[in-house]
């Protein structure tokens, strides 16, 4: 059986039409296609590029008002360490709450000191802001008039004295009137009869006192001891 080789016309067209189509497929494939993603990569760039470009704009034209920001957390600051303490450890709390019994000749019995907490009580505050504020202005709007509150740290420290009556009420004045870094909290007077070192009986007062210790600074700048 013989094989008739010879074309058509309408295969030559067919042959022609195929060609095109493998063209058209390998211009797609290996031109047209990379084209497309690498102007995608542009485009996603130039996005990129804009977004950066406005937030430097944003951080140049909002230079002066940052400055500000910062210097009035600066002015801040330095009212928040206005009749508050340094930050302190727990020893250094303690040398001074003790400090301040043996001033006024108390023995101090007891004496449990909390962790510091990032800010300040808000019947504190709101004791503080009084003169500024409505009867019926809530705390958070308190607070808003207190702007050092941010950078204050309260410290708990719970003591029992045991003296004279006289004594414990002199420490408590001293305390009201020349220590602003503390707040006597609650305070549970009692007295109780006791034998002296000459095996006398004697009474003494038993004074059990919740105080706050007001300190300012970063508390992750501390640890307790």
């Amino acid at each position: 059986m013989k094989i008739d080789m010879e074309l058509k016309p309408g295969d030559v067209v067919l042959l022609k039409v195929l060609a095109c189509v493998l063209i058209l497929f390998f211009m797609a494939r290996f031109l047209i296609f990379p084209g497309m993603e690498k102007h995608q990569e542009l485009v996603a760039k130039k996005d990129d590029l804009t977004i950066e470009k406005q937030e430097m704009q944003y951080t140049i034209s909002s230079k002066a008002s940052t400055e500000k920001e910062i210097a009035t957390q600066k002015e801040n600051l330095e009212k928040a360490q206005e009749g508050f303490y340094d930050l302190m450890e727990n020893r250094e709390v303690d040398s001074l709450i003790t400090g301040l019994a043996l001033k006024h000749d108390l023995f101090p019995v007891y004496l449990n000191i909390e962790d510091p907490v990032a800010g300040v009580p808000a019947a504190y505050q709101l004791s503080e802001a009084s003169d500024d504020s409505s009867e019926d202005s809530s705390t958070e709007e308190s607070q808003s008039t207190l702007p050092y509150v941010q950078y204050v740290n309260t410290t708990t420290v719970t003591i029992t004295l045991q003296g004279q009556e006289a004594q414990i009420r002199e420490l408590l004045d001293d305390i009201a009137k020349n220590y602003p870094g503390i707040q006597v909290r609650s305070f549970d007077m009692q007295s109780g009869i006791y034998v002296d070192s000459s095996l006398q009986k004697t009474e003494q007062m038993n004074c059990n006192c919740v105080l706050a210790v007001y300190t300012c600074g970063e508390l992750s700048n501390t640890k307790g001891e």
